[in-house]
């Protein structure tokens, strides 16, 4: 069965390399342009992993985290933005993200990154 994974992302051309990269390594992509979207879709559906922008418009990938966490929602999170300051790191693994990475980056290390996450996720079942 392929993982399923929601990409949270403002930028189109970014929404694009990832949904190609990801899809050409066998996962279901699907994507939302802010937070606000991106929760909407998934109070609807389930997904294995969620790749989450922090600096958004409309609504902030830090307030995303806060909201899915109010609302129970515990699937795993990469964190992609270009913001580096450690603060803003520290604060996404506080929240609960697994990894945070920043912009810019191979697309082939975000999804090596995620083959590691989804084997944490299985070794830890």
């Amino acid at each position: 069965m392929k993982r399923k994974i929601l990409v949270i992302d403002d930028s189109p051309t970014l929404r694009k390399i990832l949904d190609f990269y990801l899809t050409k390594n066998n996962y279901l992509v699907q994507t939302a342009n802010n937070g606000k979207v991106g929760l909407y879709i998934l109070e609807k559906e389930t997904f294995d992993l969620i790749i989450l922008d922090i600096q958004m418009p409309v609504m902030s990938g830090k307030e995303v985290l806060l909201e899915m966490r109010a609302k129970n929602i515990k699937t795993p999170i990469l964190i992609l933005s270009a913001e580096k300051n450690e603060n803003m790191v520290e604060m996404g693994l506080e929240l609960g993200a697994l990894f945070y990475m920043t912009k810019p980056f191979k697309p082939n290390d975000i999804v090596a990154k995620i083959h590691i996450v989804f084997k944490e996720i299985s070794t830890s079942s």
